[in-house]
């Protein structure tokens, strides 16, 4: 099966056909939406189908698989399809999926100290790469130092919610019993 030709953005129209030939397109209003999906629906399309395909793609791609078939045809699907090394554009899929990560991450009512670090650490590192991004292109210093701040805030939230998590050191006394 040969890669598939990227054009251009999919429209909100194409999404929700998309969508709805996967089982998985939201229930429209007719009132407000007589003609069907509107461009101001087409990021809220987008994220229903990128859950939907990685709900199928943790169905199908189990890590632990020995040998895992379905994690790598999985990845070879998506290296066929996504820019180049050096594209900004694939800087910036990979910092949403940080984004994203971080997200999931906390989406508990009362996620734990680790489930928060490992949100604030993927934060971190999607700020990273935002800069790196940034650097890439010629922005001013003031959008990288922004992005780097950004980073070291959510190391530092990070540090304290690991932290947390630590169990409490006992202060014993180094002196022996006495018989």
């Amino acid at each position: 099966m040969a890669p598939p030709a990227i054009r251009r953005p999919a429209s909100a129209r194409t999404l929700y056909r998309a969508l709805a030939d996967l089982g998985a397109a939201p229930k429209p209003d007719t009132r407000l939406r007589p003609d069907g999906p509107k461009r101001t629906d087409t990021a809220l399309l987008l994220g229903i189908l990128l859950a939907k395909t990685e709900l199928d793609a943790a169905l199908r791609a189990d890590p632990a698989q020995e040998p895992p078939l379905g994690l790598t045809r999985l990845l070879a699907g998506y290296c066929s399809t996504i820019p180049s090394p050096a594209d900004e554009t694939r800087l910036r899929l990979l910092s949403l999926r940080l984004v994203r990560s971080a997200l999931e991450a906390t989406l508990d009512d009362d996620p734990s100290p680790l489930s928060q670090a490992a949100g604030d650490c993927a934060l971190a590192a999607a700020s990273l790469i935002d800069a790196d991004r940034l650097t890439r292109t010629g922005a001013g210093p003031a959008a990288i130092r922004a992005c780097l701040e950004t980073a070291a805030q959510s190391l530092n939230a990070a540090t304290s919610d690991i932290n947390a998590r630590q169990p409490a050191r006992s202060k014993r006394s180094s002196r022996k019993p006495s018989p």
